[in-house]
This record gives C-alpha cells, sequence and structure tokens, in this order.
C-alpha cells in the first residue's frame, strides 16, 4: 500500500500535477484523494473505474499501476484487462444510458438527470430507482423527485447511514446544496414501498434565484407564514414564479444538523432577506427559538395563512412526535404557532400592508379525509389570487409571468376563475 502510494505521488511530482487538481480530474474529493496518498487504503477495485485515468495521468500503463498496486499478478496479460475493462465500460455506458433516459422523462429540469449521472459515473454498481410525486386535478404540479439507490454486494457490511454519509459527502457533494438534496427519512406517502435510502430532489418548491422576468426586482420581499400543515411552501413557491421572484425553502437550504448552528444560518437569512424573494418561514422552528416578530416583518409583504379545524387535526396528526417535543402537546403547539405569526403581523406599524390566506376546510375535506389532490388545487387558486394582487399593486396587468401558475390562465390573456370556494386571500391593512 505505502509503495503504491509513493509511486503515485512521485509520478504526480514528476508531472508536476497538484494533488488538488489530480482529484479533481478523476472527480474524486482531495479529501478521498488524500486518504489513499496517506496510505490509509487504496482505493477498491468495486467501487473506483477511474483507473485508466489515473494511469494516464501518471503517464504510465494501467497494468503497471494495478501490478504496484497489488491487484494484479505479474503474469496477466494486458490486452486479457483491456478487454474486460471494455466490456465492463460498454455494460456501464448503457446502463447509465438506460437510467438517464428514465430520469429525463421522469424530470421537468436536469436535476435528477444530473444525480442520475454522479451515481451512476461514480463506480458503484448502485441498483437505482425513481419516482416522481405528482398531486392537483386543476393544476398539476410536481412537488419533488425520488432517488432511490440499493447498494450493490461489495458495501453490503457498511450501515446505512455510512452510505448515506459516503453518497452526500463523497459522491454527490458538488450537487448536495445546489440543488437542495435531501435524505428522505420520514414515510414516502408517494412510494409505498420505496427503497431504505431515498434522496428527494425538490422539484416545485426548491430554493431558487430570481427568474429575470418580475416587473418589480427591487420590491420588497416577501415573508410567508403558515401554520404546520399549511402548505405555505407550496403556495410561496408559485406566487415566487408568479411575480418572477427567488424562492427560499429552509427545508431545502443544506442548513446545519446542530440546532445552535441551524439557528444562526435561518435566523440571519430571514433579518437579512433582500428584494426580489419569496421566503417561507418553517413553521415548527419558531418553537425553537427562530425568532418571528414584527422586526423581521418590517419592510417586508407578509402573507399569513390560517386554516380550518380539520386540516388542522391532520396537521395535528402528522406532526405530532415533532409538536409534542417542542411545546409537550401537539394541539397548544400548534395553536402557539398560529398565534406567533398573528401576533407578529398586528405588530407591525399601522398602515403596514399584509396578505391574508384562508384555507377552508370545505374545499380540501372528501368524505372524512383531507384530500392532497383538493388542497393542491385550492392552494394554486389561492397563490393565482395572491399573485394577482402583488402585480396589481406594482401598476402591470394581474396575470403570473411564470411558473406552473401560468397554466391557469387562458389564451385570452386573462386568467381562469376558480370554482367556488370558501378559501380566500385578502389584502389587508394593519390598523
Amino acid at each position: 500500500m505505502a509503495g503504491w502510494a509513493e509511486f503515485v505521488r512521485a509520478h504526480l511530482r514528476a508531472r508536476g500535477v497538484p494533488i488538488e487538481e489530480a482529484a479533481r480530474r478523476l472527480g474524486v474529493p482531495v479529501s478521498t484523494f488524500r486518504t489513499w496518498l496517506d496510505g490509509h487504503h487504496l482505493p477498491g477495485m468495486s467501487i473506483f473505474e477511474q483507473w485508466a485515468q489515473l494511469a494516464e495521468l501518471l503517464g504510465v500503463a494501467e497494468v503497471e499501476l494495478l501490478r504496484v498496486a497489488g491487484l494484479l499478478p505479474d503474469t496477466v496479460a494486458g490486452p486479457m484487462l483491456v478487454a474486460q475493462a471494455n466490456r465492463q465500460l460498454r455494460e456501464s455506458l448503457d446502463h447509465a444510458g438506460r437510467l438517464l433516459r428514465q430520469a429525463s422523462s421522469l424530470a421537468q429540469t436536469s436535476s435528477v438527470s444530473q444525480v442520475v449521472n454522479a451515481l451512476s459515473s461514480s463506480g458503484v454498481d448502485w441498483e437505482i430507482q425513481l419516482r416522481s410525486a405528482h398531486r392537483g386535478r386543476d393544476l398539476r404540479l410536481t412537488y419533488h423527485h425520488y432517488v432511490g439507490i440499493i447498494p450493490p454486494e461489495p458495501l453490503a457490511g457498511w450501515g446505512v447511514q455510512q452510505i448515506r454519509d459516503y453518497v452526500q459527502h463523497d459522491l454527490l457533494a458538488h450537487l448536495w446544496q445546489p440543488l437542495s438534496l435531501y435524505w428522505r427519512v420520514a414515510h414516502a406517502h408517494d412510494w409505498p414501498s420505496a427503497p431504505e435510502l431515498l434522496i428527494q430532489v425538490p422539484d416545485q418548491e426548491a430554493s431558487r434565484p430570481p427568474s429575470g422576468q418580475s416587473p418589480r426586482p427591487t420590491a420588497d420581499p416577501v415573508l410567508v407564514l403558515s401554520p404546520p400543515w399549511g402548505y405555505g411552501e407550496l403556495l410561496g413557491s408559485l406566487v415566487a414564479d408568479g411575480i418572477g421572484f427567488g424562492n427560499i425553502d429552509f427545508r431545502y437550504f443544506g442548513i446545519p444538523d446542530d440546532l445552535p448552528q441551524r439557528l444562526a444560518v435561518l435566523q440571519a437569512e430571514l433579518d437579512g432577506v433582500g428584494a426580489g424573494f419569496v421566503l417561507s418561514v418553517p413553521p415548527l422552528v419558531p418553537l425553537d427559538g427562530l425568532v418571528v416578530g414584527a422586526a423581521q416583518l418590517a419592510g417586508r409583504l407578509p402573507i399569513l395563512i390560517t386554516y380550518g379545524e380539520r386540516v388542522r387535526l391532520r396537521g395535528t396528526e402528522l406532526y405530532r412526535p415533532a409538536l409534542t417535543r417542542l411545546a409537550g402537546d401537539a394541539e397548544r403547539a400548534i395553536a402557539l404557532v398560529v398565534a406567533r405569526n398573528a401576533a407578529a403581523v398586528q405588530g407591525l406599524p399601522p398602515g403596514s400592508d399584509y396578505i391574508e390566506v384562508v384555507l377552508a376546510d370545505d374545499d380540501v375535506v372528501a368524505g372524512d379525509l383531507v384530500d392532497r389532490h383538493l388542497m393542491n388545487d385550492t392552494i394554486a387558486w389561492l397563490a393565482l389570487a395572491v399573485t394577482g394582487m402583488i402585480l396589481a399593486r406594482w401598476g402591470v396587468p394581474p396575470r403570473p409571468v411564470g411558473g406552473p401558475l401560468r397554466d391557469l390562465v387562458l389564451p385570452s390573456g386573462r386568467p381562469r376563475q376558480p370554482p367556488p370556494m370558501a378559501s380566500r386571500a385578502t389584502w389587508r391593512t394593519v390598523l
């Protein structure tokens, strides 16, 4: 092992290639490449297929590199190795091509394709499964995509968390935060038989910069305040697209796991959010200590969401463990969030504007259940109304400038009229 590491180091020095540049060209993290050169362990044949690239980088034959590593006897002929490598390469490319075609058919953006491409070219023979979460009838939306991965036999002894760390920090480190990737640990409602290792790739609710289409790119930012399971993130993302603003969803923001660090990052982002963005305040984090008061809402346009008893009860069921941990009682926790949101808005100076959104049970309940498709459509119609209000206040036609809401616009350019609804969006002024 030490002999192989010194062999690689010597040839890198001779060719004037820095370690950082070598790692970049091989497509592996610098930290991983250094562990190989420090003699801690060799890159395994089962998970590292860049031996040919490394050999080319060093200016030696691949057979020589494998022989020095002790992975190939001196008597094995080079042509045999080349033939085997060519066959494996063709098989890998064919497998990757099938996955990429499937990913492209599932995703409206290239996010899923990028994830699949990175996993397929990592050298690990993952089994990859794909699924997308679609909801809505009046407006069909793709909430997110799932990339399920099943590890190969060489990684059978690894624990779930070890594989998650390896995938996130070694294989997908360059994509994880830019694409707002997220390990889905909770039950995947849209995929009952999902693999245990499930990467969630957000679509509609993903954080993203302004589109460049906003009629007022320097307008005050919009802050969405919602109770748990109030669908504030979805409404915020649709409004952001509709007015050409960027979207910030803290769930897919690459925030630290450590609570004090997480609160510091979120508080700084909330306090400093700039013009041209819609930010959805996560409803549970204020119970952890995030300060969301009149000071944070000043100079912003708040959207205050409330809901009916049936939706509240469903939210209590879904978030009961977290709500109980945060406030000792799930019902009390939701009541606290609702009261704090209202107090923050009413604490603004008289004459301040805000938008009140009321999500009524009658629009989203089917039988004895809150229907996710009805919830999706109701939020979409409310987002269309909010978008129209903001654009009209800016003195421009009240029709969405981008995003899925444009599907609710008639060919004449006029927004469609929603079906009869008890839910409503109202422009308010603090008295």
